[in-house]
């Protein structure tokens, strides 16, 4: 503190008796009068603008907003280290200032008092008016001042008198600079001089400007929280976008964070707080003495980690780099690939998100479901017509969840003789059959193992052999055919479905337990003719540079689309190729499709569509203005039973409509 730069100094006018008494009138013709005023500057001007904009009354007396004592305990044991560093600077500026009724006051980046400092008088006048501890000073809770200010614009700030946007500080002189931390730039903290307006240090925004920098320099000289920066900065931005495992560890060998996909390929629970040395890691043991060896000669590493020796889904190559800042070198960031065998290099899933295209209302809602359903490890049945992209959904939603970096095996149980579909699941051992393969094959299940398994057409699977995978669902473990030895299996189970499963459970077809089982997360996917505002979209999406002229994209509105969207792709591209033109016309359609055009049945779908509409919105209309389902039914003159039936065609919530009126 004793190199202070005071070559910036405050305009002592502004404390003239004449210049507080213009900037009063100012404040009461901007605030109260909404009447426009030049002699105020700009800075002040934008930040009584945005507190009217949050609604914060001028007329309060004190800080509205004091935190709560659990969150206020939170935001100080957050800030432990910086307060560690801030305290004895807040003591030498107030050496500087003391005698003048001055406070020194500490927020962090939100704005919340943490820590106070100052003359006893003004700090008991300043505590009546809620300036204390656990005070929010946000521009969004207590309007214009010097520390919301200072937050919202990134810079030092002096505010004088009515330059505050509420009438509690008008008496105050305050000055106030933000602490940025040096390695992200990003503001963690405030430091501010309040005094009264006559008795206010002349020096005040110079001795905050001088104090913030003193903090910054402290940070990056004393490294504080290295690790925080690592975790926090570093780790929080990219590290759960990433398919690899992550770990970043310090020089001792301890985790200080890893992702879910590191946590998944080790067997460990995750993150908790507490921190685990690299040589208590169960998967790691086999060579940490090496690897902490190698962190602590600074070495990049390339390791084959054998895993549990018998699964190729145990196996992984371990590559160690250092992190430094500067030339410190502070940890290591450990880097966990899977090593895939020959035979499952194909059992990936290539389609994300980003894949299914729509903008449908009800397509989108199920898409955000499906990215809900990706964060957790519960099954998801898909239910939708053939050709609807169940499989992309399935893809997505495993690429999308821990298991990402694992394989995604698919199945389809209908197109797999009844009597193959146990032996494709669960494998077979050497003998198992006559012409079994020498040393037995893995079924999809250990070929799935720690990714996820896609049951398609699960509405197809033998009645018997149900059973089996009910018992390996609850279980965990599979017995191939012709073994006796169990084995255990980790895979998330998404199924898909064209069928009503419960129509199948009613008919004795599929088993009513197992159908609970498979129940946990359900999403429809709506057929292509219900999501006609996305029929244009898609088919320019499948025709890439080739246009299709209007009349193309007409016929395809009103076409039904049996097939859906692999119906839809699958016409583009017979259309491009049996077409030269840039423009691909009407004459390119399939035959059967021109049939049914020129027979008049899509102008029939089309009739329909739009009848349907209209149907669903009288039916809206009369449910609200009803009290009853009969009077909706005397409303439209029909009976009872056809309003339900009508609702559930249309899916429309009876309960949710009745008496609606706007």
């Amino acid at each position: 503190m004793a190199d202070i730069n005071l070559h910036q100094l405050e305009d002592a006018a502004v404390r003239r008796p004449e210049k507080l008494k213009n900037l009063k009138v100012a404040w009461t013709n901007y605030i109260k009068w909404n009447t426009h005023v030049d002699d105020v500057r700009k800075g002040i001007i934008d930040s009584w603008r945005r507190s009217k904009s949050y609604g914060v009354n001028p007329d309060l007396l004190a800080a509205p907003v004091i935190c709560a004592p659990k969150d206020l305990e939170k935001r100080l044991q957050k800030n432990i280290e910086l307060l560690n560093l801030v305290h004895p600077l807040l003591d030498e500026l107030f050496a500087v200032v003391r005698g003048t009724d001055s406070i020194i006051a500490f927020s962090d980046k939100d704005g919340v008092i943490l820590e106070l400092v100052g003359d006893s008088e003004i700090a008991v006048n300043a505590a009546s008016a809620n300036f204390k501890v656990g005070a929010n000073m946000s521009e969004k809770h207590s309007g214009s001042n010097a520390i919301g200010t200072a937050i919202e614009t990134g810079r030092p700030i002096q505010m004088i008198g009515a330059e505050h946007y509420c009438v509690a500080w008008h008496t105050s002189h305050c000055s106030s600079a933000p602490i940025r931390d040096p390695l992200s730039a990003e503001i963690i903290g405030v430091i501010t001089v309040v005094g009264y307006l006559n008795t206010a240090h002349p020096h005040s925004l110079a001795l905050v400007k001088a104090a913030a920098e003193a903090i910054v320099k402290l940070i990056a000289q004393k490294g504080l929280e290295h690790e925080r920066y690592m975790s926090d900065h570093y780790f929080n931005a990219a590290l759960e976008s990433v398919s690899d495992g992550i770990l970043i560890v310090n020089l001792q060998g301890e985790v200080l964070r890893m992702n879910k996909i590191a946590a998944h390929l080790l067997h460990l629970p995750g993150s908790d707080g507490e921190k685990l040395k690299i040589d208590d890691i169960e998967k790691l043991k086999s060579f940490s003495a090496a690897l902490i060896e190698k962190i602590n000669e600074h070495e990049v590493i390339l390791k084959n980690e054998s895993g549990d020796g018998n699964r190729d889904g145990g196996q992984f190559f371990l590559t160690s780099r250092k992190i430094s800042i500067g030339k410190e070198h502070i940890g290591n960031l450990l880097i966990l690939k899977r090593k895939i065998s020959k035979e499952l290099a194909n059992s990936t899933a290539s389609h994300q998100f980003s894949s299914l295209i729509g903008e449908d209302e009800a397509f989108r809602k199920t898409v955000d479901f499906a990215k809900k359903a990706a964060k957790t490890e519960k099954g998801v049945l898909l239910i939708g017509e053939s050709g609807t992209g169940k499989e992309l959904f399935a893809q997505a939603i495993h690429n999308d969840s821990s298991r990402q970096n694992e394989n995604f095996v698919a199945i389809n149980c209908a197109a797999i003789p009844r009597e193959l579909i146990a032996s494709e699941l669960f494998g077979y051992a050497e003998g198992a059959f006559t012409n079994a393969l020498r040393g037995g094959k893995k079924g999809k299940f250990e070929a799935a193992h720690g990714g996820t398994l896609f049951l398609d057409e699960i509405g197809d699977m033998p009645l018997e052999l149900q059973a089996t995978l009910l018992r390996v669902l609850e279980e965990k473990e599979i017995t191939p055919l012709g073994s006796n030895h169990s084995k255990t299996v980790d895979v998330r189970i998404i199924a898909a479905t064209n069928q009503n499963l419960w129509s199948l459970v009613e008919a004795k077809k599929f088993r009513l337990d197992l159908f609970y089982r498979l129940n946990a997360l359900t999403l429809e996917i709506p057929p292509l003719r219900k999501r006609l505002c996305d029929i244009p979209l898609l088919a320019g999406y499948f025709s890439n540079a080739r246009r299709l002229s209007q009349e193309v994209i007409s016929a395809f509105m009103v076409y039904s689309w049996p097939g859906n969207l692999r119906e839809l792709k699958n016409v583009i591209e017979q259309m491009q190729v049996f077409s030269e033109d840039k423009v691909i016309g009407i004459n390119y359609l399939p035959s059967y499709i021109q049939k049914e055009f020129q027979s008049g049945n899509c102008v029939s779908h089309l009739y329909e569509t739009h009848a349907n509409k209209t149907k669903k919105s009288m039916l809206i209309a009369a449910l609200n203005q009803a009290e009853s389902i009969s009077s909706a039914a005397n409303i439209l003159g029909v009976s009872s039973s056809t309003v339900y039936r009508w609702a559930d065609e249309m899916d429309i919530a009876v309960k949710e409509q009745l008496g609606k009126k706007d």
